[in-house]
């Protein structure tokens, strides 16, 4: 999954895009997507972002690059979140295909989703 438009390199703009697709997203990644530019992989620079961003969110897109998912629960938990990403980013792309005639959840949809099953967000 890598996001080369400008505007996704935004978090606002990346979470508020992705995460209206399915409510199960907001469900398991409540803190958003983290994104970092480009940097050089392997390099301290790279290590130190990705590690301040995974404290902040559970998922962290890496520019030009790929992605890293944390979980305390287990791997298979870590894999899921990133096939939640990757779905949500299916999902936009074909929007961006079809002229942005998709909608997906309005943001009260996800507040809502949100009220019922008690996850604290601040993205909608």
């Amino acid at each position: 999954m890598m996001l080369q438009a400008p505007c996704y390199k935004d978090e606002q703009y990346l979470n508020t895009h992705l995460l209206r697709w399915q409510p199960e997203t907001i469900i398991n990644l409540p803190e958003g997507i983290g994104f970092i530019p480009f940097r050089i992989p392997g390099s301290p620079d790279f290590m130190a972002a990705n590690v301040e961003s995974l404290r902040r969110h559970r998922l962290v897109i890496w520019a030009k690059h790929g992605a890293m998912a944390r979980s305390d629960v287990s791997v298979k938990r870590a894999a899921d979140r990133v096939e939640y990403a990757e779905t949500a980013a299916k999902y936009e792309y074909l929007n961006l295909s079809d002229g942005e005639i998709g909608e997906g959840l309005s943001a009260e949809e996800i507040r809502v989703i949100c009220r019922t099953f008690n996850v604290q967000q601040t993205i909608f």
